[in-house]
């Protein structure tokens, strides 16, 4: 039996994936969809590692003699996002081949342009992850692999456990899933890509500013 099979049979488990916010599921788009928005969290959680790095290379001083040449501190942060985002958008694009993949090589119905825009879906909680460790790169360095992933995991939980126990719709409201689509079973939630994509450049610029204004690590 295949898990979407399950899935059609299981009425239980899945009103009760639906009441936790995973609609769907019993279509090979909304399992596909379910997936990829869980992608937010290892992703996000990879650019908060990145920078988090970076971080720790300015407390331990390896970037001290880097720091002296003739580099602004904006273009070395500004290079080190860059490249952050740059391995955030291919580990995307790696989990839309291979979903696509395995789904093609069972039969299944899934594009490669809807893997992809699936896995893509989920880059605005990524850039809420990647602003959220510029923000704590700039006012608190040693926290940010720890509050980088939060916009992801943090609101993750929060979703599922407002969705769950019934909670007032403005506690939900408040994580970036809720303002996110189950791509490619629907179409995006264009006004809260947007929104989101706002909020990201807010935090990564107030970070960057803070980053500047304060003096090394170490």
């Amino acid at each position: 039996m295949s898990l979407t099979g399950f899935l059609s049979d299981n009425r239980v488990f899945a009103d009760r994936a639906a009441q936790a916010g995973f609609v769907g599921l019993a279509t090979v788009q909304g399992f596909v969809a379910a997936l990829f928005g869980l992608l937010a969290m290892p992703v996000g959680a990879f650019t908060a590692v990145r920078l988090g790095a970076f971080m720790a290379a300015e407390s331990d001083r390896r970037l001290t003699l880097v720091a002296a040449q003739p580099l602004s501190r904006l273009r070395l942060l500004g290079a080190e996002t860059a490249a952050t985002l740059a391995g955030a958008m291919l580990l995307l694009a790696v989990a839309a081949v291979g979903a696509w993949a395995g789904v093609s090589m069972v039969g299944g119905d899934l594009t490669l342009t809807a893997a992809l825009a699936g896995t893509f879906n989920a880059l605005p909680i990524v850039l809420l992850c990647l602003g959220a460790a510029l923000l704590a790169a700039g006012l608190r360095p040693s926290a940010v692999i720890h509050i980088g992933p939060v916009p992801a995991t943090g609101g993750f939980l929060l979703k599922v456990i407002a969705d769950s126990s019934g909670a007032p719709a403005w506690v939900s409201d408040l994580s970036p899933y809720r303002h996110t689509a189950a791509v490619p079973l629907v179409g995006a939630d264009w006004p809260g890509v947007l929104v989101m994509g706002a909020v990201a450049v807010v935090l990564a610029t107030a970070g960057t500013s803070a980053y500047l204004r304060r003096d090394l690590t170490g």
